[in-house]
């Protein structure tokens, strides 16, 4: 066994003898690497020892010293407590994104709910506005509508020449105490006595006309008050220069002075005869 072969695999450095101490495996020293195709894993387990496991499922185990084993604890410990700290960082973050998605939610429900009521409110004010209008308008229709000034009468002197003078009126004969209405909406602008007329009252209505009631029993209106269709003015009578209970009956076209029209026609016009 003296072949160069021989001598060459027992060179004096492969039986040197420990002098140096204990030393670290291969596998942990800084210049070695594990190998990539074996895919092998480094475990230090709780005795002290690590534990390289390959694909292939087959196990080794080196011994480590006790500081060894202390620093891979620590580094255990340190990612151990890295990585609970990243989960309580993310469980952080998802609790803040969910309060701040739940925060905008809110705020988008309370702005739709705020929309909603202010367009339900601006219905019900167009809805009130129109029903406001409407009612002006019925009610002005109502103002403006004409009525007879007696309900029943008998037509016993008519518009024009009578006993040597001009009659400006009609004489509508009805029972004492019966009562005469404002034919519509208007300002009484006499009542009172006056001569020949006995108790008398005057009505200008919103189109201008005027209206003479002549020979009443009782006036229930005073000048300057404002009335409206079928307003009970006073009563039927007999008073002043009259010949029997009666309703004298003008038509005036306006407030001022005396220009009287025959009522039959002014009456025929508003529907009244």
């Amino acid at each position: 066994m003296t072949s160069r072969s021989y001598q060459g695999r027992h060179y004096s450095g492969r039986h040197r003898n420990g002098s140096r101490g204990p030393r670290l495996p291969r596998a942990l020293s800084a210049g070695f690497v594990l190998p990539t195709t074996a895919a092998a894993a480094l475990v230090v387990t709780a005795t002290g020892a690590a534990t390289v496991a390959q694909q292939s499922g087959a196990e080794s185990t080196i011994a480590l010293t006790g500081q060894q084993t202390a620093m891979a604890r620590v580094q255990e410990a340190a990612d151990t407590s890295a990585s609970t700290d990243i989960a309580v960082r993310r469980q952080d973050a998802s609790m803040q994104t969910a309060a701040l998605q739940g925060r905008a939610e809110a705020q988008q429900r309370a702005a739709r709910a705020a929309k909603r009521k202010a367009a339900a409110e601006a219905q019900a004010r167009a809805e009130a506005e129109r029903k406001a209008r409407a009612a002006a308008r019925e009610a002005e229709r109502q103002a403006k509508k004409w009525v007879r000034p007696v309900g029943i009468w008998n037509l016993t002197s008519g518009f024009g020449w009578r006993w040597g003078k001009q009659h400006d009126g009609i004489d509508l004969a009805a029972p004492t105490g019966t009562p005469l209405y404002a034919m519509s909406q208007g300002t009484v602008t006499q009542a009172g006595w006056e001569g020949e007329f006995g108790y008398k009252v005057e009505i200008q209505y919103w189109d201008g006309s005027v209206s003479w009631y002549g020979h009443m029993s009782r006036i229930d209106v005073v000048a300057g008050q404002t009335v409206l269709p079928g307003s009970q003015v006073g009563l039927v009578g007999n008073t002043g220069h009259s010949f029997g209970s009666h309703l004298h009956f003008e038509i005036q076209t306006s407030a001022v002075g005396d220009n009287p029209v025959d009522p039959v026609p002014w009456l025929q016009t508003h529907g009244l005869w």
